[in-house]
């Protein structure tokens, strides 16, 4: 009798006491810094192409801008486009011909990887909420 007392007064004051932890399947929205944002994007671009010292030095200007103007452009689509657009321009200008065509083969593969991994989820919410079936 005192052991169930004590495991419902501790259930009780479990469930009334926020949880630190998130649960199963909770997503937790996790905002990284711009400078975090910044520096993977340079460190990710490096890995692709394998950047000199020297356009190392001229990549790190482009992206601290590229990801400034993202920020202030607040989900403004056509403005993204635009940024993404120039983005590109100006990193394909530093990179040369070779490594141009490893970042073009990188963003492809990356682009694949997205649109499987989206069919895949598509495909798991599909079997995963049947439709009602009908009776008449």
């Amino acid at each position: 009798m005192l052991l169930c007392a004590t495991l419902s007064t501790a259930l009780i004051a479990n469930a009334a006491s926020p949880d630190a932890s998130p649960t199963t399947g909770a997503t937790t929205s996790q905002k990284r810094s711009p400078e975090a944002v910044k520096a993977a994007r340079l460190t990710r671009l490096d890995h692709q192409v394998g950047l000199t010292a020297d356009q190392n030095a001229k990549a790190k200007p482009i992206i601290d801008k590229y990801v400034d103007d993202r920020l202030a452009a607040k989900g403004d689509r056509a403005k993204l486009g635009a940024l993404k657009t120039q983005f590109d321009r100006d990193i394909n200008a530093i990179l040369t011909p070779d490594q141009q065509t490893k970042l073009a083969a990188a963003q492809s593969a990356a682009l694949e990887k997205m649109k499987a991994a989206r069919a895949k989820k598509a495909a798991a919410g599909v079997s995963a909420s049947p439709s009602p079936s009908k009776n008449n």
